[in-house]
């Protein structure tokens, strides 16, 4: 057998990458941007809050400087398109887009608005779609392919609770745009696939518990087989994969991880 011209543990490294996290704040983004920064990428921080994309930037960059940040809308063309300029004159080009930025607030379908159900779309959805065109047109107007991670959810395979119902159909979006982008995109070298996380420990899901019945959280533990609650590190390291070189034979799939809870 020939071995391997790269060491596993080179294959992880993202030095001299540049990539752009949504969302990254807090919760999922901020550990997905830490493990990056670590692995040696320069990292952009966009959020909508201005105040902790500031901050998480400000985190990375006392460890090695890294980082930038920019306060960004999503749903927003004008906001996307801003925020990917950014990115291109800061570090000269982007290697990887995360698409992590999105919302899930509580609400039944027979208590829901256009509004409410426009408002879910217009972030996760139709933000995910403005984030992927226009890092991918960057990607193959620079050359060298690139990686693109959408932040799905295991609700786009199997509802978890009602009151979802806006945020479910969103991620099945996700997931079909991630098949679709990958097609599209293939032939430029640039793979993207999904991560599907279960219940993480994050400010938002903390929030959203604290409205839930104990007996309802209580349920989702005894089928999570691992038998804990994930952490955003735990969504990181399998982010950091798919935008390595270990995974460069991979796309348009999708990556559930959720301590077995689909399965429990």
């Amino acid at each position: 057998m020939t071995p391997s011209p790269v060491f596993p543990a080179e294959l992880f490294r993202l030095d001299g990458k540049t990539a752009i996290v949504t969302g990254a704040g807090a919760g999922i983004g901020h550990g997905i941007a830490r493990f990056f920064a670590r692995a040696g990428a320069n990292v952009v921080i966009a959020d909508r809050d201005g105040a902790t994309a500031e901050r998480t930037a400000n985190e990375l960059n006392a460890e090695r400087p890294c980082s930038t940040w920019i306060e960004a809308d999503v749903s927003s063309e004008g906001d996307v398109r801003r925020m990917t300029q950014h990115a291109v004159e800061r570090f000269g080009r982007i290697d990887i887009l995360v698409n992590d930025a999105g919302i899930f607030p509580v609400k039944p379908i027979a208590e829901m608005s256009l509004a409410d159900w426009e408002r879910v779309q217009d972030v996760n959805l139709r933000g995910t779609f403005l984030c992927l065109r226009e890092a991918a047109l960057q990607m193959r107007k620079q050359g060298g392919g690139g990686r693109i991670i959408n932040i799905s959810s295991i609700d786009s395979l199997h509802p978890s609770m009602i009151g979802l119902a806006h945020y479910d159909a969103s991620k099945g979006g996700v997931n079909m745009l991630t098949r679709s982008a990958a097609l599209e995109f293939g032939h430029d070298g640039i793979t993207v696939n999904a991560v599907l996380p279960g219940m993480i420990a994050t400010e938002g899901v903390a929030a959203m518990s604290a409205g839930t019945s104990a007996a309802a959280n209580e349920l989702f533990m005894k089928r999570t087989v691992l038998g804990r609650v994930g952490t955003p590190d735990d969504i990181a390291g399998c982010v950091l994969f798919l935008a390595s070189a270990a995974a460069s034979y991979i796309t348009g799939q999708t990556f559930v991880v959720d301590g077995g809870f689909l399965i429990g």
